[in-house]
């Protein structure tokens, strides 16, 4: 041994090690490298030959350890053995080793050769993980949100607090359907292989009938270490009051609509009957005076038929006025010829080329609700065409397919950006009503739109009939495609 410790060549090898060696023998330390001596915060391993090993350890229980295992390899069993165990600097500084001795021979005689690993940064890190963990988990149970990681076979591998607390079943044996739903099979709508399948989130809302609470969940593919298939990991929240909330905002929205179109109709109606009456008495009342007047002078003559036509353009235009207010044509005659009264009107005030397609509604109506929403939707966007897309022509299409309804207003004017479209969206209140009355029919609401190229607005309803006994066509009208003059042309079919 000694001749070996001479050895340059074992010297320079030995003593770069990373990893501390000793030899032990008569219970003496015959040879240990630096690495050893600094391990324990020993200077120089030199000093350190021919001394008791219990001298050279720090005093602790480890030390207890080291001579226990080193009595019974020198008794014969076994004949290695490895272990792990904190031990200490001469400091006090803590130190991890993973340890390893075997029993040899060493000149003839029984010997004991060590080697120690430093542990102690993987020690810190695997302590500091583990709090990070339990801090994790302290973090998920505190959420009021259930979260949960389900494996391909509906095993439950992780549920949180919020999840095992409204757990219908056994988290720890039940499959998912149970534990979430009470199902004996599992969900018609579960997502678990759409989710596996996928490397992006999914993401839905549902109703459960057995708790009336309403949920939105969250849900994605993960790896689990120690396993080859992927789980789902997801977040559910419930959203019941949310729901709620937005019902009762629908149905205020719903209210507030109604009797703006209520006031609208009382409106309407007291300008006709009463303004309009009074100025259709005035006008005949003016004509009469007229024709009773014998030979009038001219300037007589002139100031009479003046007051005769102010008069008459009065009366119509309290009629356009009521026409706005509530078109009396929707009650009548429905949502197919109000359009195309709106669009004849408007293709003769605004030298507009409209085309009108609605074949398949001619004669049909529907409620009351759906007709009054989907014609104020059509009067905002042909307003908003007119007054800003500065276009030539424009096509209204007017579709039932059952189950929906469409309705498109396109044009070709100047269109605009979808990033310019954002901004105005909040801003604009026709543009807020047009989706606040789509949304209160159930239905989608779309803008299509690119600078040059014009807009497509685009309305999809449910298609409610109206009650039996309002199914009331155009009189004089036939029901195939027709086509209507005016300023420019206008084609219905």
């Amino acid at each position: 041994m000694l001749a070996l410790q001479d050895d340059s060549l074992f010297a320079a090898i030995v003593d770069n090690l990373s990893d501390g060696i000793y030899v032990l023998q008569d219970d003496r330390v015959v040879y240990l490298n630096e690495r050893f001596a600094q391990l324990f915060g020993h200077g120089d391993a030199g000093s350190l030959l021919m001394r008791d090993l219990n001298d050279i350890l720090p005093h602790g229980e480890g030390k207890e350890i080291v001579g226990r295992i080193h009595a019974e390899l020198l008794a014969g069993e076994p004949s290695s053995v490895a272990w792990g165990q904190p031990f200490a600097h001469m400091d006090g500084t803590p130190v991890w080793l993973e340890m390893e001795a075997r029993r040899i021979r060493l000149n003839g005689r029984p010997a004991i050769l060590g080697v120690c690993h430093d542990r102690t940064d993987c020690k810190l890190i695997g302590e500091a993980m583990h709090i990070s963990q339990e801090t994790f988990r302290l973090v998920l149970d505190a959420m009021h949100d259930s979260v949960y990681v389900v494996g391909r076979d509906y095993k439950v591998i992780y549920a949180n607090r919020s999840m095992r607390d409204g757990a219908y079943g056994d988290v720890a044996v039940d499959p998912c359907y149970r534990i979430c739903r009470n199902c004996s099979e599992p969900c018609a709508e579960c997502t678990l292989e759409e989710v596996l399948s996928s490397d992006k989130p999914v993401c839905r809302e549902f109703f459960d009938g057995k708790r009336n609470a309403w949920y939105s969940t969250i849900e994605l593919a993960v790896r689990i270490p120690g396993t080859s298939e992927p789980a789902k990991l997801g977040v559910r929240r419930d959203i019941t009051a949310r729901k709620e909330a937005e019902q009762r905002s629908r149905a205020l929205s719903q209210r507030l609509l109604h009797a703006q179109e209520n006031e609208r109709k009382r409106l309407s109606r007291e300008l006709h009957d009463d303004l309009g009456q009074l100025l259709n008495a005035l006008k005949i009342g003016f004509d009469t005076l007229a024709d009773d007047l014998r030979q009038p002078s001219s300037d007589v003559q002139d100031r009479l038929w003046y007051l005769s036509e102010s008069l008459n353009n009065s009366i119509h235009t309290i009629r356009r006025l009521c026409a706005g207010l509530h078109p009396s044509t929707l009650e009548r005659l429905g949502l197919a010829e109000t359009i195309r009264q709106q669009c004849t009107q408007t293709a003769n005030t605004h030298s507009l080329d409209i085309e009108l397609k609605c074949g398949t509604m001619l004669g049909v109506r529907l409620d009351q609700d759906t007709e009054i929403n989907l014609y104020r939707i059509f009067q905002e966007a042909l307003h908003n065409v007119v007054k800003h897309a500065d276009a030539t022509r424009v096509m209204v299409r007017l579709v039932a397919s059952h189950p929906t309804v469409r309705l498109q207003i396109e044009d070709n004017g100047g269109g605009f950006s979808m990033e310019d479209y954002a901004e105005l969206s909040g801003h604009h209140l026709g543009l807020v009503s047009m989706a606040e009355r789509v949304e209160l029919l159930g239905g989608t609401f779309q803008i299509a739109s690119l600078p040059g190229l014009g807009t497509a607005v685009t309305v999809e309803v449910p298609f409610r009939k109206a009650p039996a006994g309002r199914t009331t066509t155009a009189k004089g009208r036939p029901s195939l495609p027709y086509p209507v003059r005016g300023r420019k042309s206008l084609y219905v079919c």
